[in-house]
């Protein structure tokens, strides 16, 4: 993934419903630096002007919508 691609959540993928049919910019990554040291990566995506933070879980379910 690359910043500034957009991107649509396949469906089915129930987790994500607020976002069916709009679609999301990706803005890079968001890294969590735990207490206990161990690091938290999550995904920045805008998505009908609103920033949304994503897991990895998220990831196998994007469809691209712009090619690089």
């Amino acid at each position: 993934m690359k910043v500034g691609e957009l991107y649509t959540v396949t469906p089915g993928y129930y987790l994500f419903l607020s976002w069916k049919g709009l679609p999301a910019l990706y803005l890079g990554e968001e890294i969590i630096e735990r207490p206990d040291g161990r690091s938290i990566i999550n995904y920045l995506f805008l998505v009908g002007g609103e920033r949304r933070l994503a897991d990895r879980s998220l990831l196998k379910h994007l469809k691209p919508l712009t090619s690089s």
